[in-house]
């Protein structure tokens, strides 16, 4: 019943307040977690606007500085070229000079000229570009060209007309008014439509009047000089993987810091994205002259990394140069800052849940004896549905708090009880069912040994103490004690603790009310013991005694006593049923006994009407007609003499009275099996072979293994008969094309297999017939199996095997 002041569990609305609680809190916290994402999506994008900036000046400017180091070069270059050639100038002035001290007082100035130009003609530098020129000035006659020898004794006029002439006119100007100087000819060159643009630096010899000079082609100093600033431009590195690249018009790579991707077109540069960046670098220097930029990916072997390209066009040498920047820097930023927001979001986060586990914990302790409450009585329900499988815990009232749960505490120990009571009877009808079945199984045991197996079962079902099993004689006026049991003590027997194995059925008692109530009867308390508790010699508290009739006869007993529990009819029932089975169970085996003692009765008689009809044919039958073919044999020797056309029928007389003969002899063996005792089992069974090849037209093979060991004479007509009828058997009814029979023996055990490749046999049709239960019944008789089975691959197989001793 419900306590009228039990609090309602309905009546706790914390949860409410809890779910309440938890809904505005995860509310705060998605809003305060989109915002802290917006948040950080802007700061991402501000990084990503001021570094790619940033990054963009710093391209352009170090792409400006690339054009002013090449201009600051090519300005450079010509006052180096200027130098050189002085320097040239110079040293062949110093051998000119050297040569005409030597040898001026013993060589004519031609010679002297001559000695002079032969060395200097071979003299060249600048990968053969730069030359020696020398002739006369007073003559102008050239007399050294190491550039164009064909100009060489000449004058400038007989070979280029007047614009040579116009050049040297020039020379001669600047020896006649400085001694020495510098002279271009690339306008003169261009506007007289001369193809030897360049320089030059000449000098006047005096002793010769002879003018030397240097020169060197426009060509050859700029290649001089981009092959510089192509190396100088490699090798310029800046931040971090930043570098500088040139390319030509038609986007060959002319320098890079890598080697290996010089003379390559930057064309064919992509990214596993299939992002041509290197052709949009060359277009976008093509296209565009003040330069574009473009952003892209490249595949390193750190992982993908963000680049931007500035391109530009230098249209006096027809170049591309290109600043490629790593944007590392950048992507260092947005994780530092990434790592810096997570921080900041996990130390809010923490902020967050701490108020709010602040707040739960304010509620829940305003819940906190309602709660305490709730967990102990699920508690209490939890351990009692563990328990309540295997034990008969229940729960009390005083045990719940609510009242809900003191209506589940009720029903739970409803159902407590329902559960036990119902494995009980489902434990005591399984362990009736395994008795029965076990009984079936021990066909070795003695019927007493089953008795106190029963007994023992009975108690355990009843769960007595003590219990006795007696045999009713055809009369009911006494009982035999044939099983008693205590499990208290161990005991087991029929004599221990027993006044009289046999005794008295009388009014006074419970047996004897029970053979007169022909049913059960049990007694729960002292008041239903009437009489006397005989056989029981100890106190008896509660009993219970269960007759067993057949054919309307009570013929057995059985009483157990003292359970810890009070008996009822579903004991008697359980008790009834048990005793009914193994009583049939007794009979049974009573029965098979008997019916085995009959069978071997039968077939002795059998035998012994086998083996008198056997030796009558035998000794009386076969006599006479052996007599009479000795007589037919006399008289056709007679007619032979007398009556010769006689002869004949009298020979067929006489074969039918040999085939008689024979058919006798087959019979008697079959019947008497003499030539087993004289010859033994192997000859037997030969003759038997060659009985059914005559006989069948039908092959028959006979193996024994090795030499087959005599046998007792008592078990020899038996394995010859089962032999004989599985032959018969195989060649009547299976039509084989061969039947094989296989005898092995050894000092224990005897095999005999009798196969055939017929058609089989049916397995209705093996348990059928008086032959085949003749065959097993004399396989059991020596102690053997008989088994007969349909083979794998077709026909039958006899199989009888047994420990022989």
């Amino acid at each position: 019943m419900r306590r009228s002041h039990s609090p309602s569990l309905a009546s706790a609305p914390f949860r409410a307040s809890l779910l309440v609680l938890l809904a505005l809190a995860l509310f705060i916290a998605l809003f305060w977690s989109i915002n802290q994402y917006q948040s950080y999506q802007q700061t991402i994008r501000n990084i990503e606007r001021n570094y790619k900036e940033l990054y963009k000046e710093r391209a352009q400017e170090k792409l400006d500085n690339v054009l002013k180091f090449i201009d600051q070069r090519r300005s450079q270059a010509t006052q180096r070229i200027e130098n050189n050639l002085r320097l040239k100038v110079q040293s062949a002035y110093t051998i000119a000079s050297h040569i005409y001290q030597v040898h001026k007082e013993d060589m004519t100035p031609a010679e002297l000229r001559t000695d002079v130009i032969e060395t200097l003609r071979p003299i060249r530098w600048n990968s053969g570009r730069g030359y020696y020129f020398a002739g006369r000035v007073q003559d102008n006659i050239i007399d050294l060209f190491a550039n164009d020898p064909l100009l060489e004794n000449r004058s400038p006029t007989e070979v280029r007309g007047e614009n040579y002439h116009l050049i040297f006119q020039e020379l001669y100007q600047i020896l006649k008014e400085k001694g020495a100087g510098i002279y271009h000819y690339d306008a003169i060159s261009v506007e007289k439509g001369l193809h030897f643009p360049g320089m030059s630096f000449v000098k006047y010899f005096r002793p010769l009047d002879w003018y030397i000079g240097a020169g060197t082609s426009n060509e050859i100093i700029k290649a001089t000089l981009q092959d510089e600033i192509l190396e100088t431009i490699q090798s310029m590195l800046f931040s971090k993987n930043g570098h500088v690249l040139c390319l030509d018009r038609e986007g060959t790579i002319l320098s890079h810091p890598q080697n290996v991707l010089m003379g390559r077109s930057i064309i064919d540069m992509m990214n596993t994205q299939g992002d041509k960046y290197g052709e949009k670098m060359l277009q976008n220097g093509l296209q565009s002259a003040a330069g574009a930029y473009h952003l892209y990916t490249s595949n390193t072997p750190q992982g993908k990394q963000q680049r931007l390209s500035f391109s530009k066009a230098y249209p006096p040498w027809n170049w591309i140069l290109v600043v490629d920047i790593s944007m590392d820097a950048m992507a260092q930023a947005i994780a530092h800052e990434t790592q810096a927001h997570s921080t900041a979001a996990i130390k809010n986060g923490i902020v967050f849940l701490s108020l709010l586990g602040i707040a739960v914990l304010f509620l829940l302790s305003m819940a906190y004896y309602h709660s305490r409450k709730i967990k102990n009585d699920i508690r209490l329900f939890t351990e009692f549905f563990r328990k309540a499988a295997h034990t008969q815990i229940k729960i009390g009232h005083e045990d719940s708090t609510f009242a809900e749960f003191e209506d589940l505490a009720a029903l739970a120990n409803t159902m407590v009880d329902d559960i036990v009571q119902k494995e009980h009877l489902l434990r005591r009808d399984e362990l009736r069912l395994d008795t029965l079945l076990q009984l079936s199984e021990m066909e070795e045991y003695s019927i007493k040994d089953k008795y106190d197996f029963v007994l023992h079962r009975i108690t355990q079902i009843t769960d007595s103490d003590r219990g006795y099993l007696a045999l009713v004689n055809s009369a009911g006026t006494h009982c035999s004690l044939i099983a008693q049991i205590d499990l208290q003590t161990g005991y087991t027997g029929n004599e221990t603790g027993i006044k009289n194995s046999s005794f008295l059925l009388s009014d006074d008692s419970l047996v004897g009310h029970c053979v007169l109530a022909r049913k059960g009867v049990f007694s729960n308390t002292k008041e239903e013991l009437v009489g006397h508790t005989y056989p029981y010699r100890e106190t008896v508290q509660r009993r219970i005694d269960t007759p067993v009739t057949d054919h309307n006869t009570i013929v057995l007993i059985a009483g157990v006593c003292n359970s810890s529990r009070e008996y009822d009819h579903a004991d008697v029932r359980q008790m009834t049923m048990l005793l009914e089975g193994m009583w049939l169970h007794v009979q049974k085996t009573c029965s098979e006994k008997e019916m085995a003692r009959l069978e071997r009765q039968v077939i002795a008689i059998g035998e012994e009407e086998r083996s008198r009809i056997g030796r009558d044919l035998h000794d009386d039958l076969g006599s006479h007609l052996s007599g009479v073919e000795l007589l037919s044999t006399v008289l056709q020797k007679k007619l032979e003499k007398h009556a010769p056309d006689q002869t004949e029928q009298l020979a067929t007389i006489r074969q039918l009275i040999r085939d008689a003969i024979e058919k006798t002899r087959r019979l008697s063996h079959g019947l008497y099996p003499v030539h087993i005792i004289e010859h033994g089992l192997e000859t037997a069974i030969e003759e038997l072979a060659t009985e059914i090849r005559e006989l069948f037209s039908l092959p028959c093979t006979l193996l024994f293994a090795d030499d087959v060991e005599p046998l007792d004479s008592a078990i020899t007509p038996h394995i010859y008969y089962i032999v004989r009828e599985a032959l018969f058997n195989a060649a009547k009814h299976a039509k084989p094309h061969m039947i094989e029979v296989t005898i092995q023996r050894t000092n224990t055990t005897l095999s005999v297999i009798i196969k055939d490749d017929g058609q089989g046999m049916a397995q209705q049709k093996k348990k059928k017939g008086l032959g085949l239960h003749t065959m097993h019944y004399r396989a059991k008789a020596i102690g053997a199996t008989l088994d007969i089975a349909t083979a794998t691959d077709g026909g039958t197989v006899v199989t009888l095997q047994g420990a022989m001793t």
